[in-house]
């Protein structure tokens, strides 16, 4: 029983290497993002070789952030654009993407293009995002004005 256990932990240990791991592991919205990437960066920037997943560059949930490596695999450029496991990833080949998606609206650029992403990812941290607790909308008032059907007064 031990010997099976061990087993089965050395197995889950060397599938957790696995780069494509994140994409399968990753939240059902953080998958619908790097989907969109993959049919982004390879509209744009894609060769003969279809571009794929390789990792999670950075993210900040709170600004609604993500930012995607994306390179060729062996597998040719088809339609549709999505996540496929069976292709192999070349480290090497060119173009390599990194893809922001912030707030909803995708950008996909050259690895090589580093001032823009760079610029890309600090427009992004710079939008004034939600505060929790803070006022929205629904919330505020104005003055001298009757209040009828607020969310507060039920």
């Amino acid at each position: 029983m031990r010997g099976s256990l061990l087993l089965l932990s050395a197995l889950l240990l060397l599938e957790s290497t696995d780069g494509n791991k994140e994409y399968q592991l990753g939240q059902p919205e953080t998958n619908i993002i790097i989907d969109k990437a993959i049919k982004e960066a390879n509209e744009r920037h894609g060769k003969a070789k279809h571009l794929d997943f390789v990792s999670i560059l950075s993210s900040d949930y709170d600004k609604r952030m993500l930012n995607v490596l994306l390179k060729p695999t062996t597998c040719d450029k088809t339609i549709p654009f999505v996540h496929r496991k069976d292709c192999k990833i070349q480290n090497k080949a060119t173009p390599q993407v990194s893809c922001v998606e912030c707030r909803g609206e995708m950008s996909c650029l050259l690895l090589r293009e580093q001032e823009k992403i760079k610029q890309t990812l600090s427009e992004c941290s710079s939008k004034r995002s939600h505060i929790a607790g803070g006022g929205t909308l629904l919330s505020q008032t104005a003055r001298n004005e009757q209040q009828t059907g607020c969310l507060g007064c039920i």
